[in-house]
């Protein structure tokens, strides 16, 4: 085969590093090692602080409400809506599929099945 025999891909490969001499890049690859965690500020530490975050959360709380709420309202309203189209072409389907338009009627059931449950969940 073609592909087994193929090089690996030019940006799978890394470049090779310089020597670590008089650029500085001997320092950067001996801590690159070593993470450390960034100290967070304690909020216990500083009782300022933490009524300063609480007052931005209360805020922020209270300023994303409205847009929270629209939100959840238009996406509730939208999965209604889907689970109610799906349920009426399923119904239309099973109805085409028991008379003499069964080509018409399986798939119009099957997308309506489809439908209904993507809403769901």
């Amino acid at each position: 085969m073609w592909q087994a025999q193929s090089p690996p891909r030019k940006f799978a490969q890394s470049p090779p590093r310089p020597t670590a001499g008089r650029s500085g890049w001997g320092r950067v690859w001996r801590t690159e090692g070593r993470r450390e965690p960034i100290p967070e500020p304690d909020a216990a530490e500083n009782p300022l602080l933490g009524l300063i975050v609480g007052a931005f959360s209360a805020a922020w709380f209270v300023v994303a409400l409205p847009f929270r709420l629209v939100r959840g309202t238009i996406s509730l309203l939208g999965r209604l809506t889907g689970i109610l189209v799906g349920f009426t072409l399923m119904v239309v389907g099973m109805a085409l599929c028991a008379g003499p338009f069964f080509l018409i009627g399986a798939p119009l059931f099957l997308i309506g099945l489809l439908l209904t449950l993507r809403c769901l969940g």
